[in-house]
C-alpha cells in the first residue's frame, strides 16, 4: 500500500492538463511596479504649492497604478476565458 499512493499521484499528474502551457505572459507595461508615494520631509515647512504638487504627483501615480492593475486583471480574465 505504501507504493500505491505515489504511483497513483504520478498517474493522475500524467493525465492532468498542462495548465499554463498555452498562456502568454502579460505585456511588460502591465508589470511595472507602482510609484512610491511622495516623501514628506519631517521638520521642514512646506508651502501650499509644495503640498499641492506632491499631492498631485501622488494622485497621478495612484491613477496610473490603478489603471495598470485593472488592465492586468482584464488580461488575466481573458487568459482564463481562452482555455
Amino acid at each position: 500500500m505504501r507504493g500505491f499512493i505515489p504511483a497513483l499521484c504520478g498517474a493522475l499528474a500524467a493525465c492532468a492538463p498542462d495548465i499554463g502551457a498555452d498562456i502568454a505572459p502579460p505585456p511588460e507595461r502591465l508589470l511595472v511596479a507602482c510609484t512610491e508615494p511622495q516623501t514628506w520631509a519631517r521638520g521642514t515647512a512646506l508651502t501650499q504649492a509644495d503640498v499641492e504638487i506632491r499631492w498631485g504627483r501622488d494622485r497621478s501615480a495612484l491613477r496610473d497604478c490603478g489603471e495598470r492593475h485593472g488592465l492586468l486583471a482584464e488580461w488575466a480574465q481573458g487568459q482564463m476565458g481562452a482555455e
